[in-house]
């Protein structure tokens, strides 16, 4: 067990989810991101669960339908590799989807501003959805900052590009 991961019934991240089924929760997911119930648990786990930078996770496929309630049957390492390796592909797809939008003059600034609201509502529901207090959480000022200093950055580069 890696180290600091307590017991795997002692998990709290989905006990939100404690009497749901795989189905229920991706479509709670697919309402929020592109992601799917398992790319979601096997990124949040492998990020939780980490053993000197690493994710452990033999240990995460081996203890799976413990962690997490809606996962039924263990995986092997391969499997959870996949499922976080499909988490990063489609982060990446979604950020270059969004910040697209914007480079390509498809939106304005102000549509831009006002979906980066909308993005830090679903964070928020996401993150209490984890079970963690978005209120006490920094994550609405540092997504908002970052996205301020991204759009200034796309804007300074497109202002480049057309001189």
């Amino acid at each position: 067990m890696p180290e600091g991961a307590g017991t795997p019934e002692k998990y709290w991240r989905f006990q939100k989810f404690d009497r749901k089924k795989y189905t229920e929760v991706n479509d709670t997911l697919k309402e929020l991101t592109h992601l799917t119930a398992r790319e979601w648990a096997i990124a949040r786990l492998c990020a939780d669960f980490k053993d000197r930078g690493r994710s452990q996770m033999t240990w995460i496929g081996e203890n799976l339908p413990e962690l997490v309630p809606f996962m039924n049957e263990k995986y092997a390492r391969q499997d959870v590799a996949s499922a976080e390796a499909a988490f990063k592909r489609k982060v990446v797809r979604s950020g270059t989807t969004f910040f697209y939008a914007y480079y390509a003059g498809l939106i304005s600034l102000d549509e831009m501003l006002e979906m980066v609201q909308g993005i830090i509502r679903n964070i928020e529901e996401l993150k209490r959805i984890e079970g963690s207090d978005p209120v006490a959480d920094e994550t609405s000022a540092d997504v908002q900052v970052l996205m301020a200093e991204t759009l200034k950055r796309i804007t300074d580069k497109l202002k480049e590009v057309e001189q």
